[in-house]
């Protein structure tokens, strides 16, 4: 468990809590009376773990004894199943605004965060090395790492070098087959290419072709009855049909 009480904070220390608040935009002015009542703070752990804080259960307060209550059911509810407890002097100190207890507190609050990141990647790398024990050919080897402000030892995966050599030669086989096809379809691309090309000229060929029109010797016809109840068909040429004509009683000319 993480005990946090009254302490001073380093320069380099106010500068990373200053930056922390400018990036969680909170203000600097007022910070004591702000966070003499635990709401605010309430609020901020609220949205990183929302199953766990009910902010019904910090109404804001405005005495002291009453903000020292707010902090001790914090405390006991929230603090505490993070792994972390404020001393009974601390919550009286933040209750009261002292001066830098608020920028003591939201310290805790980055290096808690810092510790469950740390926590968040050792799982991940946990549950993928289970994944991996179930293959052979996969050696653990375990490697320094920084994460954060500390070192910590880190399993890292290696893989036999025939392995490695088999993969990649698996690799260059396959880009080679996807540079063959590749150049097949560069090569059905031309010939579409230049099927279209030779489509359009004979279409415009077929386009210049002057469409056939009648001739100016066409003659006329038309049908007449030829007395035995039957028609006859009559041609008349345009010389003939802009002549006057005289029919006779069965509509042959005369």
């Amino acid at each position: 468990m993480h005990i946090v009480s009254g302490k001073n904070l380093s320069r380099e220390e106010l500068e990373e809590v200053n930056k922390w608040m400018q990036q969680n935009s909170i203000s600097t002015q007022r910070l004591r009376r702000e966070f003499s009542d635990v709401l605010p703070l309430a609020e901020i752990f609220k949205r990183d773990y929302p199953r766990l804080v009910d902010l019904f259960n910090y109404p804001k307060k405005s005495s002291v004894q009453l903000k020292l209550a707010n902090w001790e059911t914090f405390n006991f509810k929230v603090l505490s199943k993070l792994n972390m407890t404020l001393t009974k002097d601390f919550m009286e100190q933040m209750a009261n605004g002292v001066s830098g207890a608020a920028e003591v507190m939201l310290h805790e609050v980055i290096r808690l965060e810092k510790r469950q990141r740390l926590a968040e990647q050792r799982n991940a790398a946990l549950r993928q090395e289970q994944l991996w024990e179930e293959n052979d050919e996969i050696k653990t080897v375990v490697v320094n790492k920084q994460i954060g402000d500390g070192i910590v030892q880190v399993p890292q995966k290696m893989i036999l070098y025939s392995l490695y050599e088999k993969v990649e030669r698996d690799s260059h086989a396959k880009d080679v087959i996807i540079d063959a096809y590749q150049q097949r379809l560069t090569h059905m691309e031309s010939i579409i290419k230049l099927k279209t090309e030779r489509i359009d000229e004979l279409l415009m060929q077929m386009g210049k072709q002057p469409q056939k029109r009648a001739t100016s010797n066409a003659t006329n016809c038309f049908f007449a009855y030829d007395g035995k109840n039957s028609l006859i068909q009559k041609h008349i040429s345009p010389t003939q049909a802009s002549s006057p004509t005289h029919l006779d009683a069965d509509g042959f000319n005369i």
